[in-house]
């Protein structure tokens, strides 16, 4: 099962929803919405910025990614079809936007995200500079409550209302800006394909799940695809990596959240 995303609510300034182009206005603390096209590649964008990840269920989409410019280009599957997206963008300058996708028969969209708030530097943010996740692949349970540790860190917060899901959002979101408290672990023995060494860069306490991060390299002479099947271990609940081809003698950063 595959990565959602916790979202909310839109203003699309074209009041049509079917023009060539959709500026959306964009708001952190809503769900923004936009109509694409169920059976084309269509492009996303924010103005001024660049987009770093999307999350999402990335079975019910293709996504292609363009790193020079920051632009992301999606199409719905043929078994998603015209069922609503879900999905949230990061971007380089520190803006986490929910959105929903509302496939319909029509022409490529194009849809523009105009930031009205100020950028923020990406240790402000609690971003990863440089980090380009492009997937999130997630299963399991959920998980509860709101707390703050003995040093003053808040822990992630989850209401009841939550879905397991939107929970797992959370703690990926927590785990990647690098915002939630660390613990130590004993005998970390963590092993991936061949040609492949895993190193622990830290663990970090997600109220009742747990996160890693981890480094990834790649000690082979070929580049490798980086698949999430090939590092699942029993309880995983989510990965999320900065990138998805290694060349020979590189690295790569990757994210899991895993059962407490």
């Amino acid at each position: 099962m595959r990565l959602i995303v916790p979202l909310l609510v839109l203003n699309l300034l074209n009041s049509s929803g079917f023009a060539a182009s959709q500026t959306v206005i964009t708001n952190p603390d809503k769900r923004i919405r936009a109509i694409i096209s169920s059976d084309s590649m269509n492009r996303l964008a924010v103005a001024n910025d660049r987009i770093t990840q999307v999350i999402g269920d990335s079975d019910a989409y293709e996504l292609q990614t363009e790193e020079t410019t920051g632009q992301v280009f999606l199409k719905p599957t043929l078994e998603n079809g015209k069922k609503p997206l879900a999905i949230t963008l990061i971007t380089e300058n520190g803006l986490t936007q929910d959105m929903t996708l509302e496939p319909v028969e029509r022409d490529a969209a194009t849809v523009i995200l105009k930031n009205t708030t100020p950028p923020i530097d990406g240790s402000a943010s609690g971003q990863v500079p440089n980090a380009h996740p492009s997937s999130f692949q997630l299963s399991g349970q959920g998980f509860a409550g709101p707390s703050v540790n003995g040093f003053g860190q808040q822990m992630p917060g989850f209401g009841a209302a939550l879905g397991f899901q939107d929970q797992i959002i959370v703690a990926m979101k927590f785990l990647v800006s690098g915002s939630a408290p660390t613990i130590g672990i004993d005998n970390f023995d963590r092993k991936g394909p061949k040609g492949i060494e895993i190193g622990l860069i830290e663990a970090v306490n997600l109220g009742n799940f747990k996160g890693y991060k981890l480094d990834v390299k790649n000690a082979g002479d070929v580049p490798m695809d980086i698949l999430e099947k090939d590092f699942y271990l029993n309880g995983d609940l989510a990965f999320s990596f900065e990138r998805r081809v290694l060349n020979p003698k590189t690295s790569t950063v990757l994210y899991v959240v895993t059962r407490g």
